[in-house]
């Protein structure tokens, strides 16, 4: 593979990305998984993310990061061996936003996540534009 071959298929990962999945809003309470991603590009081969999704009403059981990362061929993995030694999260990254995919040996406490959080799904990218990167449990601004 040629490096101009590889660039040519290099996808830009900066941006925000929303989890693709329905949700329905009764009084207050979300129902249904909802979730972001939020991206800055340091380098070709680095990255940083924040990560969350929330299972919404009635327990609101999440899983959330914040991690420099490392970037090649359009994928980032990112692993939990303080919390959890089985724990691959695999992002992969397109045009129109990122497939997500955890693979764990326990399901419901997997990567350090809340209670049955699975980071399975499509988010779709909703803005290109550098993101204000805030923590996706507190809201507050990383600098």
């Amino acid at each position: 593979m040629t490096g101009l071959f590889a660039q040519d298929k290099y996808i830009n990962p900066t941006g925000t990305y929303d989890f693709d999945f329905e949700t329905k809003k009764i009084g207050e309470d979300v129902y249904g998984n909802f979730g972001q991603i939020q991206v800055l590009t340091l380098s070709e081969t680095k990255i940083v993310m924040t990560f969350g999704i929330n299972k919404g009403a009635p327990s609101y059981n999440s899983g959330s990061f914040v991690d420099t990362l490392g970037y090649m061929n359009n994928i980032v993995i990112y692993t939990t061996p303080e919390f959890d030694p089985s724990c691959q999260i695999t992002f992969e990254f397109t045009k129109l936003g990122v497939n997500v995919k955890e693979k764990t040996d326990d399901y419901n406490s997997g990567c350090g996540f809340g209670h049955a959080v699975v980071a399975n799904g499509f988010f779709k990218k909703i803005s290109s534009e550098i993101p204000e990167l805030r923590h996706p449990m507190t809201d507050e601004e990383i600098e």
